[in-house]
């Protein structure tokens, strides 16, 4: 198989058809919900609390604030969990969306935004129900791993716990490490071939099998270049950081005015480029994978 021409391939095709980049963000970047970690503040940091604010919160009604602010803190709440599964909902049909538009490219077919997201949108329900069904077979792999240890640490048998939860580390290395190899191409199988989820995990294992080596060596090329790019996006965010730094100094002795209006511009701009990064290095490798199992599906 030619690695390097599917790179090449996939490279110039991620360069040519830029509204891909849209699906790259929100297949990569915005991959699902993001989950927050909020801890209620200690009884220790009120003060700290009433200093920021002003208030002695102590002291606050909790029902009169209930009455009077009760509708805008459900109607916020409300709002940011639609706009979640929004981009929930997003963040799947753009994973589909970006190996139609793969595959379309493969066969010297040009793509749009339109049809793309057709592809995506009508793969929802089976790439939705492929990623839970993975979910929960490492999940069942990981509760076979801890609820032996733990009885036996109960148990109070604990090197039979050591030793027993050592072996099924190993078994569950060796269980993901599986799930990560046919992931891509059970997603593909279920895009492109529309089967159901099982038979596409079913055919997955085939084709990782069938295909070792091929699919090995282009995850290693995958690695390869992912850490090339990540050095050259720390050496230039550097040099560019600095290059800014050395404006932002310059016009902090000129004017604080001019010198928050550049802040803003510049951080506003960044953002946009790290999406577009972000967006386009997402496509680039998804179509690497797509065009990858389609040559080896088809091979003699």
């Amino acid at each position: 198989m030619d690695y390097f021409g599917i790179i090449k391939k996939a490279f110039k095709s991620s360069l040519k058809n830029k509204f891909l980049w849209i699906f790259g963000i929100l297949a990569g970047g915005t991959a699902g919900v993001s989950s927050f970690n909020f801890q209620m503040p200690s009884s220790g940091s009120s003060g700290s609390l009433d200093k920021i604010f002003g208030k002695n919160f102590s002291d606050i009604d909790w029902t009169i604030f209930w009455t009077d602010h009760g509708t805008t803190v459900l109607v916020t709440i409300a709002i940011l969990l639609i706009i979640s599964v929004i981009f929930f909902v997003l963040s799947i049909v753009s994973q589909g969306a970006l190996i139609g538009a793969a595959d379309k490219i493969e066969k010297d077919q040009q793509p749009n935004f339109k049809s793309s997201f057709l592809v995506g949108w009508h793969s929802f329900w089976r790439i939705w129900g492929l990623n839970i069904t993975l979910l929960l077979a490492i999940l069942i792999g990981l509760s076979v791993w801890i609820i032996p240890v733990c009885l036996l640490v109960i148990a109070g048998t604990y090197a039979s716990a050591w030793v027993v939860g050592i072996l099924l580390f190993f078994v569950n290395l060796l269980f993901w490490i599986v799930i990560s190899f046919i992931t891509p191409y059970a997603l593909r199988i279920v895009v492109l071939k529309k089967h159901s989820i099982f038979e596409s995990i079913r055919e997955s294992l085939h084709f990782v099998r069938e295909n070792l080596l091929e699919v090995l060596v282009m995850y290693l090329l995958l690695m390869v270049v992912g850490l090339a790019v990540g050095l050259a996006v720390v050496l230039a965010g550097l040099l560019i950081v600095a290059f800014l730094s050395i404006i932002g100094i310059g016009l902090y002795y000129l004017s604080a005015v001019m010198l928050f209006i550049y802040v803003v511009i510049m951080v506003i701009a960044l953002l946009a480029l790290g999406l577009a990064f972000s967006g386009a290095y997402g496509t680039f490798t998804s179509t690497v994978l797509t065009f990858t199992y389609l040559k080896l599906s088809t091979r003699d």
